[in-house]
């Protein structure tokens, strides 16, 4: 072990597998866990507001509310609504056992240099390389706090600088790209603290469209506050940012790292890990990418900070299905929009297209005639519950009620 990760893990060494597997052995323990975390003084009803309550024995994640709730006549009557630990959370309508997303948890986080889908779908067992793609990006939504404070203040600077990742479509030309110019390349900028200490703080990293104003200066303003000082290269776009007070450093001659060493080891670094664990990005996910690289820097030295870091964020994140991350819309549905007062030679080729990206054809006949109801209605089937029943809890578990 190298004396810098000796030195890292000092004061936040990170639980091993056996301590994990010791603290979460089942669903119950990590339900038990979400509770304490979502309900910190005690069970609250989200629909009445009522503190009384108990959990369920069959559904260890789920909790019943005994408090008493006006009805639209004005009435007191018993609430009976149902919570669940899981609900509104990264985890909302989730098939995979409770474990397992602790599991994941644990690995994303210590791990220093990141896991891939692929080495997450080997390390949990799951058999199916779709699911364990998901899961890793719905962490990486809960890896962004929505308060969290900006960077610098006065008398703090904050260095500033952007980078360039190569990446060329099939719609690009093969020549050109040199210089500012954005083809072939997604460009990113970036900006860090610098610490009395002398060492690098946090960071923030975001894909930007050009190196001008329009993209530089609400990044600025985004991410620092007001009286920061911010330290950059002779780039006249970042000139006239309000509350900001700038200083800048002509490159001439000399590399560019030797002015600005902070962001560039960043970038540095960041390009590394993209290559060396995903082996390149796109330009649709390069936004979540760098928010876990963010994530990671930010709390390089809090490896067992970072489990309950991602846990409490995931708690207020919600539901995020396939379609929102891949950024596919419903096919039937939006063809449904295109073909409304359409007409019939359009119906048709809207059923061809249908019928091209697999929707099945009573339903994409819906598409001829809007009239047309399938012959039979809908049927789910699957192999596997959607969840495993769970064994009988090893220890009783009170929560605390008022």
């Amino acid at each position: 072990m190298s004396h810098q990760s000796v030195f890292r893990w000092r004061y936040d060494r990170p639980p091993s597998l056996e301590q994990f597997q010791l603290q979460f052995p089942d669903d119950y323990s990590c339900a038990v866990h979400l509770a304490k975390k979502r309900w910190p003084n005690g069970f609250v009803c989200p629909h009445c507001g009522s503190q009384k309550g108990w959990k369920l024995r069959t559904r260890p994640w789920v909790w019943e509310c005994s408090g008493e709730a006006t009805d639209d006549h004005g009435e007191l009557s018993a609430c009976r609504k149902q919570t669940s630990v899981i609900a509104g959370t990264i985890m909302h309508k989730t098939h995979l056992p409770l474990r397992q997303w602790f599991l994941a948890a644990h690995l994303v986080t210590t791990h220093s240099n990141g896991i891939s889908a692929l080495q997450l779908q080997a390390k949990l067992g799951i058999g199916s390389y779709k699911t364990a793609w998901l899961l890793l990006h719905k962490l990486r939504r809960a890896m962004v706090n929505p308060e969290r404070d900006p960077l610098g203040g006065p008398d703090t600077i904050v260095e500033i600088d952007e980078t360039s990742i190569p990446f060329r479509t099939k719609d690009e030309p093969v020549g050109g790209g040199q210089g500012r110019s954005p083809i072939g390349k997604l460009n990113v900028i970036g900006a860090v603290e610098w610490r009395e200490d002398g060492r690098s703080g946090r960071i923030r990293l975001e894909p930007i469209r050009s190196n001008g104003r329009e993209s530089l200066h609400p990044f600025v303003l985004n991410n620092t506050l007001a009286g920061t000082t911010i330290f950059t290269d002779g780039n006249p776009s970042y000139q006239g940012i309000p509350g900001r007070i700038h200083q800048s450093q002509v490159v001439k001659g000399m590399p560019a790292h030797i002015w600005f060493k902070r962001i560039h080891r960043v970038f540095s670094l960041m390009k590394r890990w993209m290559m060396g664990v995903y082996h390149g990005v796109r330009r649709r996910h390069l936004d979540i990418y760098l928010q876990e690289f963010v994530f990671r820097w930010n709390r390089r030295r809090h490896f067992s900070a970072a489990f309950d870091s991602l846990l409490s964020i995931g708690n207020g994140t919600g539901h995020v299905g396939l379609r929102q991350i891949v950024g596919r819309p419903p096919v039937l549905k939006t063809l449904m929009e295109r073909v409304r007062g359409a007409s019939e030679e359009d119906r048709r080729q809207a059923y061809s297209e249908a019928r091209l990206f697999g929707v099945p054809d009573p339903y994409a006949r819906r598409l001829l005639n809007p009239d047309y109801e399938p012959p039979l209605p809908r049927v789910y089937s699957r192999q596997k519950p959607a969840r495993p029943i769970l064994p009988k809890a090893r220890t009783a578990f009170v929560f605390a009620t008022h």
